[in-house]
């Protein structure tokens, strides 16, 4: 049985905070971490000991004892840009350590990327088959649930193609959903037997009438975006 790894958590904030009580539940061994300033913030209880550092100071980061074969390092803080240095400070002091961090943007998915984070969850394009590939425990993907959905007033919702639709017979790849301000998760197509069909860059199946698209908005778009595809074709 393979030995499961320590979580070193940096965060100071909401992210954190519902990281931490997720993976606690999921009986993780877990060191919470947070900046020196942000550690008020991190609102986990009085029995909870967090590691306050300052994570601009390479001698506060080597003093947690971090073991890169046997500790998952998580950047969950508030700023972007404090995952981000956190992660070159990371890779610098321990090359082979896994790191997992937070994202809120393309831009930042990119540079943290580039920085060297072994994962990113972006929260606001992190579809369902990222974060199963990502992390599989289903703790922690109601922690993201919370964070993702509830924090940034997302919904994720299940809406079937009408009839006369101007979506009927186009294909995805010719569609802008960002336009919309939805993002598409999944199809579930009629012609494949109702099947489920997680949605990536390489797929450009066609849509037709009775298909249902999985899709993640803010609410009000989502009300605006189910109107506009009962729009008929011109």
């Amino acid at each position: 049985m393979r030995e499961q790894k320590n979580i070193i958590l940096f965060g100071d904030g909401s992210f954190g905070k519902q990281l931490y009580k997720q993976l606690v539940y999921a009986a993780y061994n877990i060191k919470a971490v947070s900046t020196k300033d942000g550690a008020a913030q991190f609102e986990l209880g009085d029995d909870i000991y967090i590691h306050k550092i300052n994570i601009k100071k390479n001698d506060d980061i080597l003093s947690l004892g971090i073991d890169p074969e046997k500790d998952l390092l998580y950047c969950a803080m508030q700023k972007t840009a404090n995952n981000l240095f956190l992660v070159l400070t990371l890779k610098t002091l321990f090359a082979d350590a896994k790191i997992i961090s937070i994202s809120n943007s393309f831009e930042s998915t990119r540079k943290l990327e580039y920085a060297g984070t072994d994962s990113v969850i972006d929260l606001y394009e992190a579809t369902s088959r990222r974060v199963v590939n990502i992390l599989t425990k289903p703790a922690v993907r109601r922690a993201l649930d919370e964070i993702v959905y509830k924090q940034n007033n997302l919904k994720m919702a299940e809406i079937e193609i009408p009839k006369e639709s101007f979506l009927d017979g186009v294909f995805i790849n010719n569609i802008d959903f960002k336009s919309f301000g939805v993002i598409l998760i999944a199809i579930i197509d009629i012609e494949l037997g109702h099947e489920l069909i997680f949605t990536d860059h390489r797929m450009n199946n066609k849509l037709d009438a009775g298909d249902v698209l999985v899709v993640v908005a803010k609410i009000d778009a989502l009300k605006k975006f189910k109107d506009t595809i009962a729009t008929t074709k011109k």
